[in-house]
């Protein structure tokens, strides 16, 4: 036999204990607000189990109606913070549309007398809850499918568990049973419970430990000042040879120095920040913009052609040379960019010898005059 009441209290210790876990990692990870409603569903959830514990003792009327409106909201929360997890939406809509509605009805109707009844909304309405919560992180398996999918299955068990009560409960038109149901399907709710609690806990806190890891990743990839990828991203995207229908567009601010020396330092940075929104805005969403460093920058491009990529690189250009800055002492002024395109071959080359040859190509557009692009030599190797 299940002894139901160290069940109970298993699953209310390791609940606070899981939401106490959780708020200590959103203190140090604030971007993580899903951590805090995850917690106040559990603090919810474990409310219910403590109500619901007293009026198996008691048989108080008042306790029942408390059990029986906490166990919805608690699955509420849930369902909020998997909404939360996947797209940032506050929580506090979706609370108060479902929860609201469910209070003013349900528990009322317990209080009344029609306890049975009210389990049977009371178990369905978790049931859904828990079903909308699976199906939720299911549709975001592909940022991390293991853990994701593994957590979608927890809840569509539980789910399971909750709609089996309350189906128990229909079938044998219970409407009025003055106590604690007890029957097969309770007991596995209790085990599935506690299995839940904890394992949808310990998946919820990795979760978000490998978003953050991934966001720490990311970071380490991004050019901070222009929100392009830097030299690192570069390199370990094309870490593949090139072959000939790829590309490498090296482009460098002209006479940038002087921009520094004769507008500061502010506006130079407006001006790299500027040249990063034109190069942004005319390339392609395939193609991979960089700021290597200073004011240079590189595009790589995959399946182009020459004419192709010119176009693109003259375009960047004109539409920077259009840009006008402001300096901090009021004065408007333009820049233009030279650049050096390469292409690799059927030698397959690396991404160092390519960027070598846009190197060479570019050297040519700065000494015959700047505001040039200029093509290397590209051919196939029959």
């Amino acid at each position: 036999m299940l002894d139901m009441n160290s069940l109970l209290i298993a699953t209310a210790i390791s609940g606070l204990c899981l939401s106490f876990t959780m708020l200590s990692f959103w203190r140090v990870n604030r971007g993580s607000g899903f951590m805090v409603t995850w917690s106040a569903a559990v603090v919810v959830l474990v409310g219910h189990l403590a109500a619901f514990w007293f009026y198996a003792q008691t048989l108080s009327p008042i306790l029942g109606t408390l059990a029986c409106a906490l166990l919805p909201v608690g699955a509420i929360c849930l369902y909020a913070t998997a909404r939360q997890y996947a797209d940032n939406s506050s929580p506090v809509p979706t609370i108060l549309w479902l929860a609201v509605p469910y209070l003013v009805l349900v528990p009322p109707t317990f209080a009344l007398g029609y306890d049975g009844l009210a389990l049977v909304v009371q178990n369905a309405l978790t049931a859904a809850m828990f079903f909308l919560t699976a199906w939720t992180y299911w549709g975001r398996r592909s940022e991390a499918s293991l853990s994701l999918g593994a957590l979608s299955a927890l809840h569509l068990l539980v789910g399971v568990s909750f709609a089996l009560c309350g189906g128990v409960l229909l079938a044998g038109g219970e409407w009025r049973i003055g106590s604690p149901p007890g029957n097969w399907a309770e007991d596995i709710n209790v085990v599935m419970s506690v299995l839940g609690m904890t394992g949808i806990g310990a998946l919820t806190l990795s979760l978000d430990q490998s978003r953050l890891a991934g966001s720490f990743q990311r970071a380490a990839m991004i050019d901070s000042m222009t929100g392009l990828l830097n030299r690192r991203a570069l390199q370990s995207s094309h870490a593949a040879p090139f072959g000939p229908r790829k590309a490498i567009v090296l482009f460098d601010l002209d006479h940038f120095k002087q921009v520094n020396d004769l507008h500061g330092h502010a506006s130079g940075d407006d001006v790299i920040r500027g040249f990063a929104q034109v190069f942004q805005a005319n390339t392609r969403s395939v193609d991979h913009a960089a700021r290597l460093g200073g004011e240079e920058f590189a595009l790589v491009m995959v399946g182009v052609t020459p004419e192709q990529v010119r176009k693109v690189a003259e375009t960047v250009a004109s539409a920077f040379a259009d840009l006008d800055f402001v300096s901090g002492k009021g004065e408007r002024f333009r820049c233009t960019v030279s650049a050096g395109i390469a292409f690799g071959d059927d030698n397959m080359p690396g991404l160092d010898d390519v960027m070598a040859r846009a190197d060479r190509a570019l050297y040519v557009a700065k000494r015959d005059g700047r505001n040039r692009i200029e093509m290397g030599e590209w051919r196939l190797v029959g």
